[in-house]
């Protein structure tokens, strides 16, 4: 009898445990979950010194990469592009920019990451992630960001040269 007890006890334990276990969109940190129909766009942009094609920005959602066609410069919190599928881009290359995109970086607001005297003068990287109930913008110059982006910084170098070559 102790030992059937003990088993339903388990079971019930382990079916609050579970049905406690939502999926409500944020992860612990108070940030946002990479979330299915997730946008991430990104690329990076030069100083205002720049003559010519002064940023290269994409877009990734959970189907297809596209490219900002109209090189447009990413001068607001939301950025307006013509953006084209890329030929030849497999998505599943290019889907660690989104599902890569560190969970500290939900927890800052839009604008310069480390750097909220900054502006455009310098150039840097954009990147703007929007779900149906998130949206917002960060930017950060290549040698100023916070340490959680070193990996992600990198990441995000070589899949731009990498979709650049396309």
């Amino acid at each position: 009898m102790a030992y059937s007890v003990r088993i339903v006890f388990l079971v019930i334990c382990v079916g609050a445990f579970l049905s406690c276990n939502s999926d409500d969109g944020n992860n612990e940190g108070g940030g946002e979950e990479i979330q299915d129909g997730a946008t991430l766009i990104f690329g990076w942009f030069a100083d205002d010194s720049c003559q010519g094609d002064c940023a290269t920005i994409y877009r990734i959602d959970d189907e297809k990469v596209y490219r900002d066609v109209a090189i447009n410069f990413p001068e607001d919190d939301d950025f307006e592009g013509d953006f084209q599928e890329v030929n030849g881009a497999n998505h599943e290359d290019y889907e660690q920019v989104i599902t890569q995109l560190p969970d500290e970086i939900f927890d800052e607001p839009s604008g310069y990451l480390d750097c909220p005297e900054c502006t455009h003068e310098e150039g840097g990287f954009y990147l703007e992630y929007e779900t149906e109930n998130f949206h917002r913008t960060w930017r950060f110059r290549n040698g100023q960001y916070p340490p959680y982006m070193d990996d992600y910084r990198s990441l995000l170098i070589d899949k731009i040269a990498d979709l650049n070559s396309l």
